[in-house]
């Protein structure tokens, strides 16, 4: 009976298992292209990209919204790994990523949201606008 569980269990974790494991290979895809500089992939090795994405339990046909992407590190993670079935939302600064990002090849379904937030940073850190 023990036998028969564990098989049954095992049949219907390996749809679930298959898919992550594609996630993951389309995440290390994006983790190896040539779009991303020396330094993001230095970043890789104490920000572990797979482990944390895999936390998140990212699937590559969700919707997902980044907030904040700054220069685009998780950006040039999760478009290519999203493109296919997934959707990419950007808000909240992300003028850097419009200028210097949204424009090449492979991100022209990333969609930047204007909500209405000012972006005026205040205090020892300031800047003129993070939009």
């Amino acid at each position: 009976m023990r036998f028969l569980s564990f098989a049954m269990l095992a049949v219907w974790s390996l749809p679930s298992i298959a898919q992550q494991s594609s996630v993951n290979e389309k995440i290390m895809a994006a983790m190896a292209d040539d779009i991303r500089t020396e330094a993001e992939v230095a970043r890789d090795r104490n920000r572990k990209p797979v482990d944390t994405l895999e936390f998140f339990r990212l699937k590559d046909d969700m919707r997902v919204l980044e907030l904040m992407p700054g220069g685009g590190w998780y950006t040039k993670i999760l478009a290519p790994t999203l493109r296919e079935n997934g959707e990419l939302y950007l808000a909240i600064g992300t003028g850097r990523v419009q200028e210097n990002l949204l424009s090449q090849d492979g991100f022209d379904h990333v969609k930047v949201l204007d909500i209405g937030v000012a972006g005026q940073r205040t205090g020892p850190f300031r800047s003129s606008n993070i939009s």
